[in-house]
């Protein structure tokens, strides 16, 4: 693929992970992503199947930023601190929750979006991307794909035909991938025997959560004045590390 064309679908994404995040899933148009990147609603379409792939790929692309943060975590075991690990997890997990709530508050309410994450759709949709990058081929010479469809040949056994996925794919990857972290540590012995590792991952991207909710829906100051948190994600990961960590560690 040419870079100029690169470019273009680069510049595509980013106006649609725009509009998404300002206007949400459901009320983003075309036409909007279209101006907001400067180019034709057609010139859409020579980069991505549809509406649908043009959304599947801006939330794959938001959804890599998490995914990159627990892969360094992955690589971070026996380096460093525990605490100061988690504290920049925490920090970008913070972040990238504060971008994903407003682009997928509808998803809750569609079913098909649903089966679409639970079968870890963001993660198939970029793979497929980076897939049809090295084949230096248009998405609009691309068979369509439904959003619930598999990257690769169907399988039996998935949503919609989805293929196979464990208990740890989609939304739930995250979690599991940080009590795998919380279990090498333990094995290193640079946590404490007994500590319950789901529940210490839990309260850790809950509470990212929770301040990303806050934030979206109070703002900053509230968050500041009225919850008593920082508002800085750092400065609030680094409390929040150090409270669920509070006697788990040697």
């Amino acid at each position: 693929m040419a870079p100029a064309t690169e470019t273009m679908r680069d510049r595509i994404l980013a106006a649609a992970i725009q509009v998404i995040r300002g206007r949400g899933i459901v009320a983003a148009t075309t036409k909007e992503i279209a101006r907001t990147a400067g180019v034709s609603e057609g010139s859409l379409y020579n980069h991505f199947d549809n509406k649908t792939a043009l959304f599947a790929a801006a939330l794959a692309e938001v959804t890599g930023t998490a995914r990159a943060a627990m892969a360094t975590l992955a690589g971070a075991v026996g380096e460093g601190t525990v605490e100061g690990n988690l504290t920049d997890l925490a920090a970008r997990m913070t972040a990238f929750y504060g971008e994903l709530l407003p682009m997928t508050g509808p998803v809750l309410a569609d079913p098909e979006l649903i089966a679409w994450l639970r079968a870890d759709g963001p993660a198939r949709a970029q793979a497929e991307s980076r897939s049809r990058a090295r084949r230096g081929r248009p998405a609009a010479q691309e068979p369509a794909r439904a959003l619930g469809a598999p990257a690769g040949p169907p399988q039996p056994d998935g949503p919609h035909g989805g293929g196979p996925f464990t208990a740890a794919s989609g939304p739930v990857l995250g979690h599991a991938g940080l009590i795998g972290y919380l279990e090498a540590e333990r094995k290193a012995g640079r946590i404490n025997d007994g500590a319950p590792l789901p529940y210490i991952a839990a309260a850790l991207l809950g509470g990212c959560q929770q301040h990303a909710f806050l934030t979206r829906l109070a703002g900053p100051e509230a968050v500041a004045d009225g919850a008593r948190l920082p508002a800085a994600h750092e400065e609030f990961a680094s409390g929040l590390v150090r409270t669920v960590l509070s006697g788990h560690l040697p």
